[in-house]
């Protein structure tokens, strides 16, 4: 096998500066933040093992970690709790999600200063809960009335964080015209530039003929997905006479596509892909979620929301009760999603995730496997970092 180093190279061969180079630097910062970024070594790792081929099939995000659940807005106007990144999605084994969030956990035992004990713990709680939900075999939607205290308050963050201040902090409103701010937005060239418009404006005018687009500039955002193709567009909306932001990117090939042996539906794009799976999932899409064609790439346009929303994991810091309540809202919207998306394009039926949910053997296996991975991406994470300082990543 291919050293670290060589490893990490070659994934990102596709990607952007100086957008990938911020994503080097961001990988050694700490070991979360390097788990969140190396979803192809997850799964370079661990395909063939057994404990990954546990499971019906069923449609997974395939990056699950304890920052991509959230609070979002939907097309419907209401605000929901789930599952929000979907760029790796495939159709996979039950057991890949699970343990990919269950090993997140053990990543950020130690930014918590919870021992390896405690992490185990909170794995155990996420299985319990996810099985139990999953035996249910019914979905629910995460809804702000229903939730728990903590989670209530991720809802209530979506209610303050008013698109007025988003807009107010990355636009000039007098010029309308976005801001070029440090570590957020890159202007781009007037070719570029022109053509995401002349798209983006031919998109709205067939699917939200009340939204124009004003401004256009590079958007530098996220983890994994830096050094991607990725724009902030400025558009007026006609019909409330106000300003907002869109968030239009660039998709490629799920890194767990070399791995998941399952056969998978024939997609038009990675665009239809994620868009399609998502929809599938979660219980309401995005506001204004579509695919946008740009010169001969497909890319997923969407209403750009407080990154806020998102669930910060050092929220749960020394506070075992409120992260094992997180814990299990997680798990519940994982069941949920799978169920959700039960018996559609290829995916195992409900019966089959409810009988899956009542076998204990493999549920002692997983978590085992999850606490050995997370000792080894460690060792990485010390072994990235010592390559990063020594200027072996630039």
């Amino acid at each position: 096998m291919n050293t670290l180093e060589d490893r990490i190279k070659e994934f990102h061969t596709n990607r952007q500066q100086p957008t990938r180079e911020m994503k080097y630097k961001l990988m050694a910062d700490n070991e979360f933040t390097f788990f969140r970024a190396t979803c192809h070594l997850f799964y370079e790792d661990l395909a063939r093992r057994a404990t990954l081929k546990q499971g019906p099939a069923v449609w997974v995000c395939g990056d699950l970690h304890l920052e991509n659940f959230g609070s979002y807005r939907a097309s419907n106007g209401l605000v929901y709790f789930d599952i929000n990144d979907f760029d790796e999605a495939v159709l996979a084994p039950a057991s890949w999600e699970l343990l990919r969030l269950l090993c997140s956990i053990g990543m950020a035992a130690d930014l918590w200063k919870y021992s390896s004990k405690e992490a185990e713990e909170l794995m155990l709680v996420v299985l319990k809960a996810y099985t139990r939900q999953l035996a249910e075999g019914k979905a629910y939607a995460i809804e702000r009335e229903t939730s728990p205290l903590l989670i209530q308050e991720f809802f209530a963050m979506a209610e303050r964080q008013k698109e007025k201040a988003l807009i107010k902090a990355r636009v000039d409103r007098k010029k309308e015209k976005l801001k070029i701010i440090k570590g957020k937005t890159l202007p781009l060239e007037k070719r570029t530039k022109e053509l995401v418009r002349q798209h983006v404006n031919d998109f709205l005018k067939e699917h939200y003929g009340f939204l124009k687009v004003r401004d256009i500039a590079f958007r530098i955002a996220g983890t994994g997905s830096l050094g991607m193709k990725r724009f902030v567009v400025l558009v007026r909306d006609l019909r409330q006479d106000k300003l907002r932001l869109l968030d239009v990117k660039q998709t490629l090939p799920s890194s767990l596509a070399p791995y998941a042996n399952l056969a998978q539906p024939k997609w038009s794009s990675e665009a239809e892909r994620v868009v399609t799976v998502q929809g599938l999932m979660q219980y309401a899409l995005p506001r204004f979620i579509g695919i946008v064609p740009v010169g001969d790439e497909k890319f997923i346009l969407k209403q750009l929301q407080p990154t806020s929303q998102k669930i910060d994991h050092t929220l749960c810091h020394k506070k075992m009760r409120n992260v094992e309540t997180v814990m299990t809202t997680m798990a519940q919207a994982l069941a949920s999603a799978q169920i959700r998306s039960a018996s559609r394009r290829g995916s195992a039926e409900v019966e089959s995730l409810i009988k899956f949910s009542l076998q204990s053997l493999w549920q002692a296996t997983l978590v085992q496997t999850a606490v050995d991975y997370t000792i080894q991406m460690k060792s990485y994470f010390q072994e990235y970092r010592k390559l990063f300082r020594a200027g072996k990543m630039n």
